[in-house]
């Protein structure tokens, strides 16, 4: 009798194990793709760092729509992410910015403001 219960209470074991281990691979996975997630999207939530870099402004464009701001002479794009508030009015606003090459590649990416 005593053989029957041992083997029930092993197998009840093995199955918390199992489930255990199921869980941590799952929060780990989880966990991983957060990472990633938040590197590939360093910048600002909304967009793609790893994406956006070697992309054309027409790619850019078709998928996240059209720049808030074009600067055809520096080679800088921005678009809208937030603005700061001092006693609820907003002060500085900030961009994602998008310096490209002579070839019209994007080469960076950065957080940035416009100084009109």
């Amino acid at each position: 009798m005593d053989s029957n219960i041992d083997k029930i209470n092993v197998s009840k074991m093995k199955k918390k194990i199992s489930k255990r281990i199921i869980i941590f691979i799952l929060i780990f996975i989880l966990l991983i793709g957060i990472v990633i997630f938040r590197m590939s999207h360093n910048i600002y939530y909304k967009y793609n760092d790893w994406w956006v870099i070697g992309r054309t402004q027409e790619e850019i464009e078709e998928r996240y729509g059209e720049f808030d701001i074009k600067d055809e002479e520096s080679a800088k794009y921005f678009m809208y992410i937030y603005s700061d508030y001092i006693l609820g009015v907003p002060e500085t606003p900030y961009y994602y910015e998008i310096l490209f090459d002579k070839s019209g590649i994007a080469y960076e990416v950065r957080i940035g403001t416009v100084m009109h």
